[in-house]
C-alpha cells in the first residue's frame, strides 16, 4: 500500500453546510483536497442518520483516520463521540480553517495522537486579537 491509501481521511462533521464551506475555503489555499469527507447536520434530521452516514465511510477509511466537529456537546460532536469510542481516532471538535490546513499539510507525515496535538496547536495558536496587536507600541 502506498502513503496515499493509508494516510488519515479527514471527516468533518458540523451544522449545516459549514464543513462543505471550510474545505472549500482550504482548497482556496492549498489545492484540491484528496480522502475528505463533509456530513452536515441539517434541520429535521435525526442523529441516527448522520452516524450512519459517517459509519459507511469509516468502514473504508483507514484506521488512523480523523473527525472534526464544530462545538462540543453539539450533535455533530456527540456523533464524533460514538466513533470515538467505536474505532479510537481521534475527534477534535472547534474545527477551524487553520487546524484544517494543518492537518492537510501533516497527515501524511503525522498521525493519531501526535497529528491530533499538532491540529489542536494550530488552532489555538490561530486565535488572536488583532486590535490589540495592531495596537500594541
Amino acid at each position: 500500500m502506498n502513503s496515499a491509501e493509508t494516510r488519515p481521511w479527514i471527516l468533518i462533521i458540523t451544522h449545516g453546510l459549514f464543513g462543505e464551506e471550510l474545505v472549500k475555503s482550504c482548497e482556496m489555499v492549498l489545492g484540491k483536497m484528496e480522502q475528505v469527507y463533509c456530513f452536515s447536520l441539517l434541520v429535521g434530521m435525526p442523529p441516527e442518520q448522520l452516524i450512519e452516514d459517517v459509519n459507511k465511510v469509516l468502514e473504508q477509511a483507514p484506521v488512523n483516520s480523523i473527525i472534526f466537529t464544530d462545538i462540543y456537546a453539539g450533535t455533530p460532536s456527540n456523533v464524533g463521540a460514538v466513533f470515538s469510542k467505536k474505532i479510537k481516532c481521534p475527534v477534535i471538535c472547534g474545527v477551524n480553517l487553520p487546524m484544517l490546513i494543518e492537518a492537510e499539510m501533516s497527515r501524511s507525515d503525522v498521525e493519531g495522537e501526535a497529528l491530533a496535538e499538532k491540529i489542536l496547536e494550530a488552532g489555538n495558536q490561530s486565535i488572536k486579537n488583532i486590535t490589540k496587536i495592531a495596537n500594541k507600541r
